[in-house]
């Protein structure tokens, strides 16, 4: 190599080493000035945001009107319902302005007649119980015609409808691992015995839109979601979202004569226009907003226009036992302009957005507090 070129590539490895040395392992110094708490290794499940906003806070301690929650688990039998489980029940609905709580896990024969008598019958007016199909077998011939006769007793025994959990459509199989579909012909009479008796049925479908998409960095609802693994239905082991909703549609579009509650919204606030569709479609469908007023309250306009618009269709609901202070939570967002508020006490988690409030005004509040329920459940 020619002895006049060594001093520029000497220059040129000086320049290089130090950016060619960058990343590589640090010296003992430079280790020990990295704490070992450093914030830029927070887990993502560690991170709790505190909002720095300062917002109007308004305290609603009773309704505008009377409420009737359409959507509530109590317990069913008689060693669960206790008198004095009942009697704390009574306590927190009225101090929160509750008139009648809707138990959905009334289940059927010895159960549901315990629970009638533990809510219903000891104290008329303050609970309503709804029964449950038992799918044991539901494979086997005569199950269709066993159950349909056990719901003709339990509706004749008090029972005021039927619950159907999200279970139908995405969890009973059969000996050949095929999934039960919600539009299964074998449920026809069911449903037909449901509206002959005027009993409206309680449907949950498909969940939130994010509990059947990846568990990724995209999902809205990743922390819920890794608390409770078990509620993603993402993948070919489930069917989709969009198909569990269409079968639901085509059983209420088969069966005009009864009524059918989309519990959650019907499983479907993240897209208020198709929940408008399906009311618009289905004169027998209802909804009620327990356990979603996360995501109505963050499209406050959106959802308020929605709920005054269709203001006899829809009813309250929160999906949580009894507790003055979670249905305070649900009446500040259908009453206030309150703007940026945590919603996580009316339920639980369900994503780190804030909700807006959507001051209703009082003829609506009225209907769906009390009026829709009241006269889809004959209590009038």
């Amino acid at each position: 190599m020619h002895s006049s070129k060594i001093p520029a590539i000497l220059s040129l490895v000086l320049l290089l080493v130090p950016l060619l040395s960058h990343g590589s392992a640090q010296t003992p110094s430079e280790v020990e000035s990295v704490p070992a708490d450093d914030i830029r290794d927070l887990k993502l499940r560690d991170w709790q945001p505190s909002s720095m906003m300062k917002t109007k806070v308004t305290r609603v301690q009773l309704p505008k009107a009377p409420v009737i929650d359409v959507h509530n688990h109590l317990g069913g039998g008689a060693a669960t319902l206790t008198s004095e489980r009942v009697a704390k029940y009574l306590r927190e609905m009225d101090a929160a302005g509750v008139r009648t709580v809707v138990n959905l896990d009334g289940g059927w024969d010895t159960k549901l007649r315990e629970t009638l008598a533990a809510l219903d019958t000891a104290h008329p007016g303050r609970f309503l119980t709804f029964t449950l199909l038992n799918f044991n077998g539901f494979d086997q011939p005569g199950w269709s015609e066993r159950e349909t006769e056990r719901l003709r007793q339990s509706f004749e025994a008090g029972a005021k409808g039927l619950k159907f959990h999200k279970s139908l459509g995405l969890s009973y199989r059969d000996e050949e691992g095929n999934l039960l579909g919600i539009d299964d012909a074998r449920l026809d009479p069911i449903w037909q015995l449901c509206g002959e008796m005027e009993r409206p049925v309680m449907i949950h479908t498909s969940d939130p839109a994010a509990f059947f998409t990846p568990l990724d960095r995209y999902n809205e609802r990743w922390h819920e979601l890794n608390d409770h693994p078990g509620w993603l239905f993402h993948g070919e082991k489930f069917p989709s979202r969009d198909e569990l909703l269409e079968q639901r549609n085509r059983v209420i579009a088969k069966h005009p004569a009864t009524t059918f509650i989309g519990a959650h919204f019907g499983n479907n606030p993240e897209d208020l226009e198709a929940v408008g569709r399906w009311l618009d479609t289905y004169p027998n469908f209802y909804v009620d907003i327990d356990a979603r007023i996360s995501e109505l309250g963050r499209q406050p306009y959106s959802s308020r226009r929605f709920l005054i618009k269709y203001q006899d269709r829809i009813m309250f609901g929160t999906d949580t036992t009894p507790d003055a202070e979670a249905y305070r939570l649900y009446y500040r967002f259908l009453e206030t302009d309150d703007e940026y508020f945590d919603t996580a006490e009316s339920h639980h988690r369900q994503g780190f957005w804030m909700i807006y409030g959507i001051f209703l005004p009082d003829p609506v509040l009225e209907k769906i507090y009390r009026t829709n329920a009241s006269q889809l459940l004959g209590l009038d």
